[in-house]
């Protein structure tokens, strides 16, 4: 497997709601996932190719060809991963401070990685205070809804806004050069159109600033990477990607793991599909950030309830090795 790094700066506010909630309108994550990053480009796909490009792209994640991580945070040339879930025991004491800080931290940088895993077995403190745990800001705006002569409803809309040096990268996976270049020119078009919710308000719009491609690192940080994607065999794996093993994989991925769920659902955006406005199958996804001993593939799970066509949420995974 081949691993591209889409390194992406919000142009607009961007409104990612969180499907765990019930007022998912009214707040916005400050990233999207990879199911989200999914159907963005499935429906980018279906505008420039038609339904064969949605249908290819379905095969080469079927296929386990095509793999893509959850977003995360950059800050200028610093790239942070969610933080590792581990329960370790230590000896060492922490002050009460540190550990309230510790847990609501949500990102650790790669470069402060091996900090973070010295400090899990208690050889050395980890500097709480020396990495940002927030890249933007969140905000509420309020819109107008027109219904013909009535009264405009106005309703509020959780947003968030990204600092000038800072945005969202991800690693997409793949086997064949010729999917390489599909997957720029897909994900340069989405960026026009934007992702997440109320982008026909303006919102998630963003530019590619730039793709490294991980099978040639250019710096440590890149390097240690794709170190960590090519170690399949890790006593530790790091989850990229919100993501499910399927019912045959469950007991054995899950053996060690320490994880937490999420839930994962929302409505189908297919004109096609129905004539009114469908929810999609609610799932119980595990979340980006736990830790595995065994690994496991995931699948391309169907979705959508009685429509005229298929629909499917992303849920194969990408693992970085890593010591922990």
């Amino acid at each position: 497997m081949n691993y591209l790094l889409f390194k992406l700066r919000f142009t607009t506010a961007v409104h990612f709601g969180a499907s765990d909630s019930a007022l998912s309108l009214d707040t916005s994550d400050d990233h999207f996932r990879a199911d989200t990053l999914f159907s963005a480009l499935c429906h980018t796909a279906l505008s420039v190719r038609g339904s064969r490009g949605v249908e290819q792209l379905c095969r080469q994640v079927q296929a386990g060809t095509l793999l893509l991580s959850d977003s995360m945070p950059w800050e200028k040339q610093r790239f942070f991963l969610p933080k590792p879930m581990k329960i370790v025991e230590s000896n060492q004491k922490t002050d009460f401070r540190s550990k309230k800080a510790m847990k609501k931290l949500n990102w650790i940088p790669v470069d402060g990685m091996e900090q973070f895993s010295a400090s899990l077995s208690g050889a050395r403190e980890f500097d709480v205070t020396a990495y940002p745990n927030a890249f933007g800001v969140a905000a509420e705006l309020i819109r107008a809804a027109h219904r013909g002569e009535e009264e405009p409803l106005l309703y509020p809309v959780g947003v968030y806004v990204f600092r000038e040096n800072c945005g969202l990268w991800f690693v997409a996976g793949y086997e064949q050069p010729q999917q390489s270049e599909h997957l720029k020119q897909l994900v340069t078009l989405l960026g026009l159109g934007g992702i997440g919710g109320k982008t026909s308000s303006g919102y998630g719009r963003f530019v590619v600033e730039e793709v490294l491609d991980l099978e040639c690192p250019v710096d440590e940080q890149t390097r240690w990477l794709s170190n960590g994607l090519h170690s399949p065999h890790s006593s530790c794996s790091l989850l990229l990607t919100t993501s499910l093993p399927r019912d045959s994989e469950l007991e054995t991925a899950l053996d060690g793991a320490f994880y937490q769920l999420i839930r994962r659902s929302g409505f189908v955006q297919s004109e096609q599909f129905s004539d009114t406005l469908r929810k999609k199958r609610t799932q119980m996804f595990i979340r980006a950030g736990a830790t595995f001993a065994h690994r496991f593939e995931g699948d391309l799970y169907a979705v959508g309830m009685g429509g005229n066509h298929p629909v499917y949420r992303y849920g194969k995974p990408i693992f970085l090795g890593v010591n922990l």
